[in-house]
């Protein structure tokens, strides 16, 4: 069976095309793939800035914030069933490394180890950028009916974010800085907030409206760095004596620089913006002589089902956070605009099986009460129409192709079903 694919096939070479949908082995299951956003990893691995490791071989699918829904499941898979609404971790752990045994699965030791069993998608897996994506049913993660496919497309940076504070080890009453406005900076200040942060302040520029959106959203303070010092200012706000901890969203030298200049003695910097190959120099006597200490955050280990807790209750709002998408024919605009940031959204969603119209903003009433009409009622009866199958490409980064093989008559006969009633 054919599907329509955002295909890699060299750096900076991206095409719509038809390809092979993927096999699922016994304890898999097939995703009809819903929403999936784009991020700037995925923006990196376009640009070749992880080349040799992320991915190993052209061609290749990126995408690995997704959501969709189960088509069919492999033999041996419990818990799960054709219809099932579901969201996906992207690595898959050995389970019998030291750190995997430590509740550390995100830093298996068999990672980036050909044949040792650990898998990493849409980094060196197939990713999921594509109507169709085979997956782990130990991956998988069920969503509520009324939590929509592009909401849910958000929870695995949320999840990041969760790993980030606690990593920050943030305790009730904190001061807490948030560098970096875009979709993780954003969603890191929320978070802050539920672990009982007393005060969040975020910085950026207001060259978009991420800032003022981290103001709606709850932001104690904004800063806009194109117009104070936000070294200056933090130290302001906080007495002097800096902030508790640093959330470093950003990923650029200048954010890491900000935060160490900013938390206080003893406090905490977290990492979780990629910097690709950028080298970065610092002074590292604070560090020592104030006992300052700079973490990393990768992936969201045990942190999936508290997100999805949250997002289900309203006490992580995902919702503003959804505000510009495109149909999977257009995801080559899609990675311009996010390349760009012309249009300041927050993040970038490619609706699968969406009909082709163009991009668009989600309006900021129908980001506040979901997605529109037209979307729920696509939401609901599992429609959309194809990307059409015109082989869009553009020069504008990596792709990849499938795996072989085929789904079972099973699938062949949920699909006809689909593509008969649209639903």
């Amino acid at each position: 069976m054919k599907m329509n694919a955002a295909v890699l096939h060299a750096y900076h070479d991206m095409r719509v095309e038809q390809v092979e949908a993927p096999a699922y082995a016994e304890d898999e299951v097939l995703i009809r793939v819903r929403a999936c956003g784009l991020c700037g990893t995925d923006l990196h691995i376009v640009d070749g800035a992880f080349a040799g490791r992320w991915p190993r071989a052209f061609p290749f699918i990126i995408g690995h914030e997704w959501a969709g829904e189960i088509v069919a499941v492999g033999s041996q898979v419990k818990g799960f069933k054709v219809g099932d609404r579901v969201v996906g971790e992207n690595h898959l752990p050995c389970r019998t490394c030291r750190m995997c045994k430590e509740g550390r699965y995100n830093l298996c030791e068999a990672a980036g180890k050909p044949g040792s069993g650990h898998r990493h998608f849409g980094h060196v897996d197939q990713g999921a950028l594509a109507e169709y994506a085979a997956r782990p049913a130990s991956l998988l993660y069920a969503i509520p009916e009324h939590v929509s496919f592009e909401e849910a497309s958000i929870i695995n940076q949320a999840a990041i974010a969760l790993h980030g504070c606690r990593r920050a080890r943030i305790q009730p009453g904190d001061a807490v800085a948030v560098l970096g406005p875009g979709l993780m900076g954003l969603l890191s200040m929320q978070m802050a907030f539920v672990m009982g942060a007393s005060r969040v302040i975020v910085t950026g520029t207001s060259r978009t409206k991420r800032l003022q959106l981290a103001k709606e959203l709850g932001a104690s303070e904004t800063i806009d760095v194109l117009k104070e010092d936000p070294i200056a200012r933090i130290r302001e706000l906080t007495g002097g004596r800096g902030v508790d901890a640093v959330l470093e969203c950003a990923g650029t030298p200048e954010a890491l620089r900000t935060g160490l200049e900013v938390v206080r003695r003893g406090g905490t910097i977290a990492l979780t913006g990629l910097m690709g190959k950028q080298e970065v120099s610092i002074g590292t006597d604070r560090m020592v002589l104030d006992e300052i200490d700079v973490v990393g955050v990768r992936s969201g280990p045990n942190c999936f089902q508290p997100v999805i807790d949250m997002v289900a209750s309203g006490r992580l709002n995902a919702r503003p956070l959804v505000d510009h998408v495109f149909p999977l024919d257009e995801v080559v605009l899609a990675l311009e605009d996010f390349r760009d940031r012309k249009s300041g959204a927050v993040r970038e969603i490619i609706q699968i099986w969406a009909r082709r119209r163009g991009s668009r903003r989600v309006s900021r009433a129908a980001a506040r009460g979901g997605t529109n009409d037209e979307e729920r009622a696509s939401d609901r009866s599992g429609g959309g129409h194809r990307a059409g199958g015109r082989g869009g490409r553009g020069r504008v980064g990596a792709a990849a192709g499938t795996q072989a093989g085929g789904p079972a008559e099973l699938l062949r006969e949920h699909l006809r079903d689909h593509l008969r009633g649209g639903g």
